[in-house]
């Protein structure tokens, strides 16, 4: 049986929201469960530190923690994207490197909610 593997994410980016929408459509295996981290669900069981600037997408998988580009990598792995290969041929710093840019620029490029949406009805999403 595959582990459950929890994504937090920041609910009010539209970046992070379109990843998970899109990572919703790739989990064909049931594995990927997601919580926004403004959830009570993600200060309940990730370290505070995660939910201090909120500029990563955390993993958690058999309790083990990743974030940044790892955490993608992680995700890509398991769910056995062709992207996956990308984490042999681009060194994790260099990968962390982008995604520090692109997170730290994401509101001001894409933009962001006034509040945190999730769907309350879906089991994917743990929130309380």
């Amino acid at each position: 049986m595959k582990s459950k593997i929890v994504i937090y994410y920041d609910g009010v980016c539209f970046v992070c929201s379109s990843a998970i929408n899109a990572l919703i459509k790739m989990d064909k295996s049931d594995i990927l469960y997601f919580s926004p981290l403004q959830s009570n669900y993600a200060r309940s069981t990730i370290d505070k530190k995660f939910l201090k600037d909120m500029n990563s997408v955390i993993v958690k998988k058999d309790e083990e923690v990743f974030s940044k580009s790892y955490a993608a990598f992680v995700i890509l792995r398991e769910l056995k994207s062709p992207l996956r290969y990308l984490f042999y041929l681009v060194p994790t710093f260099f990968a962390d490197f982008i995604y520090n840019l692109i997170a730290k620029r994401r509101y001001s490029w894409f933009g962001r909610r006034e509040e945190c949406i999730f769907p309350v009805d879906n089991p994917k999403f743990l929130i309380d």
